[in-house]
């Protein structure tokens, strides 16, 4: 009993430098994968405490917003009821209302996340070529590992453990976040392990997180604009215009050019086992990027463009989608865990 709790005390007191030692490696080290591991995990229970506080702290705030509460209810207008058939669950405008208002604060700590990740790339991207930078970016592509370990953890727990979690987290949704998901928890631990130095890799995963967290932010930003005011219909156009140009290029063109460019260096390394798995995953997430990613922006440009009363289209939010609400028996106005329902347009 007393060698068990000093070997734990031990493991205890050498944990700071291992994580330390793993995410900050010298030039001539390279850490194991046991070592990398240990130090996912450790950044998994981080957001995962990170995430709680959120949801502790502005859960009652957004509960007492009715200006979050309309906001949510033009969502459902606008993008949330089509959102709702293909995910294949029938949520009133009320019922999405509420597990929206719910997850609030988890859509700002997505965000959040998103930017600190692609933060930590930054110095990489810019040109700096010092082993500190690359380490950074490394652990930019392992801080996102560390936050879809306890993504996915939050899923399997909801889905299974709530009352109402198979209706929160239907199937399909499932299978979309483990699409976004798969890139990073196949591959991250060991192109980091292996390409450590690669600003190929910095600037992919600078692209992916940071394109994620301006295109969350704007969209969080949009859900509180009323479009019947013409100057907040004009911002609107303008920042979902900004929001469907940065997600073309980034999760688009540019993503496509760099996922060539690390397949060509596997190529070249004779690496078959991951390029064989990435050519999979990269067809995987291309899809997701451009169902997910750049077509609602796009959707949206149309819909609630300048022309779209021209087109037959609706510039406001008590549109088409509305009277479907009506005809669905939706309840109108009103106030779990499934902020990835949101997911399905703007993220990574």
């Amino acid at each position: 009993m007393t060698d068990t709790m000093t070997h734990y005390s031990n493991m205890l007191t050498t944990l700071p430098a291992k994580l330390y030692s793993a995410a900050f490696p010298s030039p001539d080290e390279s850490p194991s994968s046991q070592d990398l591991m240990i130090l996912v995990s450790t950044i998994a229970v981080m957001w995962a405490a990170i995430f709680s506080v959120l949801h502790r702290y502005l859960h009652p705030y957004a509960m007492r917003q009715q200006w979050l509460t309309d906001a949510m209810g033009r969502e459902y207008d606008r993008v949330g009821l089509s959102m709702c058939k293909a995910l294949r669950v029938k949520w009133t405008r009320q019922r999405y209302t509420e597990i929206m208002l719910n997850d609030w604060p988890k859509m700002q700590g997505i965000y959040l996340q998103h930017f600190i990740g692609g933060a930590l790339c930054l110095p990489a991207v810019l040109g700096y070529t010092d082993s500190w930078a690359a380490n950074l970016a490394c652990l930019g592509v392992l801080s996102e590992m560390g936050w879809e370990m306890s993504d996915m953890a939050d899923i399997v727990i909801t889905r299974s453990t709530a009352v109402d979690g198979k209706e929160r987290v239907p199937g399909t949704l499932v299978m979309i976040m483990s699409i976004h998901h798969s890139m990073t928890l196949t591959l991250g631990l060991p192109l980091v392990m292996k390409y450590r130095q690669l600003r190929t890799l910095h600037l992919l995963t600078f692209n992916l997180q940071w394109a994620a967290a301006l295109a969350i932010s704007a969209n969080e930003y949009c859900k509180t604009l009323d479009l019947k005011n013409q100057k907040q219909l004009w911002t609107f156009r303008i920042v979902n215009g900004i929001c469907f140009g940065i997600m073309a290029w980034m999760r688009g063109i540019y993503w496509l050019f760099l996922c060539g460019k690390l397949h060509m260096r596997l190529y070249e390394d004779e690496e078959y086992t991951m390029m064989c798995v990435g050519v999979v995953i990269y067809t995987l997430i291309t899809g997701f990027n451009v169902m997910l990613c750049i077509y609602p922006f796009g959707k949206k440009m149309l819909k609630f463009g300048p022309r779209s009363k021209e087109m037959g289209l609706v510039d406001m939010d008590d549109g088409e989608e509305l009277e479907d609400t009506k005809k669905e028996g939706g309840v109108h106005p009103s106030p779990s865990n499934n902020s990835l329902m949101e997911k399905g347009d703007t993220d990574n």
